[in-house]
């Protein structure tokens, strides 16, 4: 069987902001600037009831929030969500470039091409088949007992059906992880391909995938705590600047929303290199062991 070390790949992002500090700076540079212009965007298309719904589900990745909050917002909420992904698949790819790739360093590994594009496509199939394994089998799981309420069975029936939606997303997740590298390294997508590359790897993804997850929660709550100073430092005992009145304009507040908005992309960026380049680097073990690392 193919070794694969969950460690070794987990830990690749932080190698990455160790080895290409000022690289992981230009991303970071590059989601400060995107963030606003999608912003922008949201704020031209939508209407102030639409942003607000937004703000309020902007915190929820389960695709059937994602799916209420389309068909409320209508065409609009679309192309927003399209902008979001070309953006978030410009990261990815560079990313995976600089794991799978690393002598395309010319430009922070920033490109706009054909891999950007089937990073795109991979995302959407990404959330075709979270929709397939989550929201249809939940929706079998909250029919079921609905039909059963009032009934000992319901309680049971539930359990069981819950645990088995989450048993098959994340099965389906951890088969799934390596499509992306897959489809940015050997320049198609290859779903199938892909799945018969985790054969018999599934254990070792899935702890990967939780190192990968507790390191995201630990830069998180480092983000909130920088923040969190830097806002009390730069702002003082002053109030609540979102309970309005006169210190809501103090320019010390106006200095610390401004830092938190610099900081917001520092720490989200961090977590993008966290998330991306642990399939790559798992990828690239794999396919190195199969003596298979075709470039596009």
């Amino acid at each position: 069987m193919t070794s694969l070390s969950p460690l070794d790949a987990a830990f690749e992002g932080p190698r990455i902001m160790r080895r290409h500090p000022v690289v992981v700076l230009c991303w970071a540079l590059f989601s400060l600037v995107m963030l606003p212009l999608l912003g922008l965007l949201a704020k031209m298309v939508l209407s102030e009831q639409q942003r607000l719904a937004v703000t309020q589900r902007q915190a929820s990745a389960d695709p059937r929030d994602i799916l209420d909050m389309v068909s409320q917002l209508g065409g609009m909420m679309v192309l927003l969500i399209i902008v979001a992904l070309v953006l978030g698949a410009i990261l990815s790819a560079a990313i995976m470039r600089a794991v799978l790739q690393p002598e395309q360093g010319r430009w922070a590994y920033l490109r706009v091409g054909r891999e950007d594009l089937r990073l795109l496509v991979v995302s959407l199939i990404a959330w075709a088949a979270a929709l397939m394994v989550t929201v249809i089998p939940g929706g079998v799981v909250a029919l079921g007992a609905a039909l059963l309420g009032g009934t000992p069975a319901a309680g049971w029936f539930t359990f069981l059906g819950g645990l088995t939606v989450i048993g098959l997303s994340t099965w389906v997740a951890v088969r799934l992880c390596l499509l992306a590298p897959h489809a940015f390294q050997v320049g198609h997508i290859d779903p199938r391909a892909a799945w018969l590359l985790t054969h018999g790897q599934f254990w070792r993804l899935l702890a990967m995938l939780v190192m990968v997850i507790v390191m995201c929660v630990l830069v998180s709550i480092l983000g909130t705590t920088v923040s969190t100073i830097v806002g009390t430092v730069i702002a003082g005992g002053l109030e609540d600047p979102i309970a309005g009145g006169p210190a809501a304009s103090h320019p010390r507040l106006i200095l610390a929303l401004l830092a938190n908005l610099l900081l917001a992309p520092i720490f989200l960026t961090l977590q993008a290199v966290i998330v991306t380049a642990a399939p790559a680097a798992a990828f690239r073990q794999l396919a190195a062991s199969e003596g298979s690392s075709p470039h596009p």
